[in-house]
């Protein structure tokens, strides 16, 4: 029978986060299973943050171990810090202005009976600044259980959000590829800490979804990352617009990606070894797909157009995307506007 667990780690990431971060830190203190730590970096805050947190850990029912900050680190390295400042076998992101269902962590722990999952994420409920409902992330589902390389998550927050999730300390191994990362939303700066142990955690083990709203995702107008009522719908004017700027992030990330994994392979042996280079090569036939959808919207050549086009599908590029393949949507948009358009769309 396999062992369940039981040493988590909060990793909590700060700035300015006096308005709510009291809620926060009650509800962690709350838990049904309580954490064995809570590991919190300050970066930097003006406000009376950091006396909260001090204040907090004097009757906390757990360590609380609080790093400040003097010079800005930015959200993801502040939460990258957070988390390779923990001990525990089992890490919990905390943001400092959500609430906790008091069986979030209980039940996280669950799916890490089996060895093969490395990270899990829920369900949680989407709530204004007073706490009143506005709906779930629902749109982040995904079946009990993914297997390795299910999934190429090149869009940050295309899966789980950083609060949602709880991953094993081994990820951290590759915590020194981090800088080799690049974040879709910002090509200047490498990947968010969610994003970042997601794609870890995808290519070398199974993802756990719990479909559990087990946190309040509070939405105050400063979010980093906040809710737009669900994912967007693709409707005709997405089909029209030029996506040659889009494919250029999709291209750049994915070749970073297979980077990491080829750099990775260095320092592996099997089993890992073997996941490294079949997603290092799964991730060089995406750039490559991209590379050549680009040219069907950049190119002046009609010739070079359809060239590209049969490149991505002698190459199976429109399989769906479950099978790491572009789409059906891309599939009609290409044949639709790229192919008979294609440079036109930028004049």
């Amino acid at each position: 029978m396999n062992i369940l667990p039981d040493s988590v780690s909060v990793a909590m990431a700060t700035y300015n986060g006096e308005r709510f971060i009291r809620e926060q830190l009650e509800s962690l203190a709350a838990q049904q299973h309580l954490p064995s730590e809570l590991v919190i970096t300050d970066d930097a805050s003006t406000d009376g943050t950091v006396a909260i947190t001090e204040q907090f850990a004097k009757s906390a029912p757990f360590t609380v171990n609080i790093h400040r900050g003097e010079k800005r680190l930015g959200f993801r390295a502040n939460f990258m810090r957070a988390a390779n400042l923990c001990a525990s076998d089992l890490i919990a992101f905390c943001d400092q202005d959500d609430i906790w269902s008091p069986r979030k962590l209980a039940r996280c722990i669950e799916p890490f009976r089996d060895p093969a999952i490395l990270l899990a994420y829920h369900n949680a409920q989407v709530v204004t600044e007073a706490g009143e409902p506005l709906g779930r992330l629902d749109h982040f589902a995904s079946a009990p259980v993914t297997p390795p390389l299910s999934c190429f998550p090149l869009k940050y927050t295309q899966y789980a959000l950083g609060f949602t999730e709880i991953f094993r300390r081994s990820i951290l191994e590759f915590s020194d590829l981090w800088g080799m990362s690049s974040d879709y939303a910002d090509l200047t700066a490498p990947m968010g800490h969610d994003h970042w142990v997601f794609f870890i955690a995808s290519v070398f083990g199974s993802i756990a979804y719990i479909d559990e709203p087990l946190a309040s995702y509070r939405q105050h107008g400063t979010n980093f990352v906040g809710w737009a009522g669900g994912p967007r719908r693709y409707d005709i004017f997405d089909l029209l617009s030029d996506p040659s700027q889009e494919l250029g992030a999709l291209r750049q990330v994915a070749e970073r990606c297979t980077a990491i994994l080829e750099k990775a392979k260095d320092a592996l042996a099997d089993p890992r070894l073997q996941g490294a280079t079949r997603g290092a090569a799964r991730y060089r036939l995406l750039l490559e797909h991209y590379t050549a959808r680009n040219q069907l919207y950049t190119s002046a050549s009609f010739v070079d157009r359809v060239k590209a086009f049969r490149r991505i599908v002698s190459a199976g590029g429109y399989r769906p995307r479950r099978e790491w393949g572009l789409g059906r949507k891309a599939l009609a948009r290409d044949l639709c506007v790229g192919l008979p358009a294609g440079h036109r769309l930028r004049l």
